[in-house]
């Protein structure tokens, strides 16, 4: 089943035209999982042990961005060489930056004008994709020099 997706990816016009598309989608295919990943956690943490929402926010993305640098640095950007520790040390300063926007927008949306944190976690998520992708792209995980 996966073979065959493959293939049909191989064919698909922007994925061919354009490769980075392929390289976003499989971003976002990431980010599908580590969002499902972080809300689980992170609605635990709220709803279960009823820790604060930064606190648990904070707690949340720490987790789920390590599985992300782990599957992104493999699958996404395929990266495979040695210099693992300084690649995660940028991701994570990459998603530091952008858990403080996200948590910045969260605290701006929730606490002042009182929407529903769930939803608005969700929306900071799709938000900050872009950015995250951007950075991680061209420094992160950027081409090698030969």
């Amino acid at each position: 089943m996966i073979n065959y997706f493959r293939k049909k990816s191989e064919n698909f016009y922007l994925f061919h035209k354009y490769p980075i598309t392929k390289q976003f989608v499989k971003f976002c295919l990431v980010g599908s999982t580590n969002m499902v990943i972080d809300i689980s956690v992170y609605w635990f943490l709220t709803r279960v042990f009823n820790i604060y929402y930064i606190l648990a926010a904070f707690l949340s993305f720490v987790l789920a961005v390590t599985w992300s640098f782990f599957i992104n640095r493999r699958w996404t950007f395929r990266h495979g060489g040695k210099d693992t520790t300084s690649q995660y040390v940028k991701f994570f300063a990459v998603n530091t930056v952008v858990m403080i926007l996200n948590l910045s927008f969260l605290f701006i949306l929730v606490d002042w004008l009182d929407l529903y944190d769930l939803a608005v976690k969700l929306l900071a998520a799709i938000v900050f994709s872009l950015v995250n992708f951007s950075f991680n792209k061209l420094w992160t995980f950027r081409a090698r020099s030969l």
